[in-house]
């Protein structure tokens, strides 16, 4: 990128307001206009509209049919930068997440995935916390969907027909004395696991101990993991709400860093 991609005399504003611009494109895949875009980043469209020719001239961005989009020097950009994250999987960025989750929280904090079979859920990194008394997880433990905030996670988020399909066959065994076993229960907690973006299990897989979860989706907007928190429920219950705000912002920052751009509702 050289530097007729940005007006003379630019700083990092305009840089900012490029990427702004590329990350605006790309949650449109439809494409956006000028119109749209202008009010949306808040940008005069004269200075919107020669930052937009600057990216078509080199590839990052084009017009067509009154809409811009994203250029082909976009894409192979992306590609370029997830197949670095690949050459590690999901562990590069999902370790740093980790990290960063478990050091502001002073958690234990896990990431889990669905089994192949969709059987269970099974951990595949963590950070433990530093404190004495905490959580400890084993990467590769397996762990029952119906009671884990993990597992609720996957069935409020994943595609049909999966999700009914064990909620209506599958066994829900008590693996503590509150446990959630009926099926009419688990329907209404998974409906509101959907509706505020997150799971919770407390004391229900492992006695005393509340677990906290978020979605990871990746650039189809498919959920391909969550990213989680888990505590002594004695010590987590009081702050649950903030515990809570920490993994749904670590589940956003690493389904961005996956290629994930929910849909923006532009100003009108």
């Amino acid at each position: 990128m050289d530097g007729g991609l940005l007006p003379r005399g630019s700083g990092p504003r305009s840089v900012a307001r490029v990427l702004q611009v590329l990350d605006r494109l790309a949650a449109a895949p439809q494409g956006a206009s000028l119109a749209a875009l202008a009010p949306a980043m808040e940008v005069p469209k004269t200075t919107l509209l020669g930052l937009l020719r600057g990216l078509a001239l080199e590839g990052y961005a084009i017009q067509a049919g009154g809409l811009w989009h994203l250029g082909p020097e976009s894409t192979s950009l992306a590609r370029a930068i997830l197949a670095r994250q690949q050459e590690g999987g999901l562990g590069v960025a999902g370790r740093a997440a980790l990290e960063r989750l478990a050091e502001s929280s002073g958690e234990s904090a896990m990431i889990a995935v669905l089994t192949p079979d969709r059987s269970a859920m099974v951990y595949t990194d963590k950070v433990e916390a530093r404190t004495a008394l905490r959580f400890a997880a084993t990467v590769g433990d397996r762990r029952p969907i119906h009671c884990t905030a993990s597992g609720r996670l996957m069935l409020a988020f994943s595609p049909p027909p999966w999700p009914e399909e064990f909620l209506r066959k599958a066994r829900l065994p008590a693996l503590t004395s509150t446990s959630v076993t009926d099926r009419r229960s688990l329907r209404r907690i998974v409906a509101e696991t959907r509706e505020r973006g997150y799971a919770l299990s407390l004391g229900e897989s492992t006695e005393g101990v509340a677990g906290i979860a978020a979605p990871v989706f990746d650039a189809h907007g498919a959920i391909i993991a969550a990213v989680m928190l888990a505590a002594p429920l004695a010590r987590a219950q009081p702050k649950l709400a903030s515990l809570s705000r920490e993994v749904r912002q670590a589940g956003r920052e690493l389904s961005r860093q996956l290629g994930h751009r929910p849909a923006r509702r532009e100003k009108s």
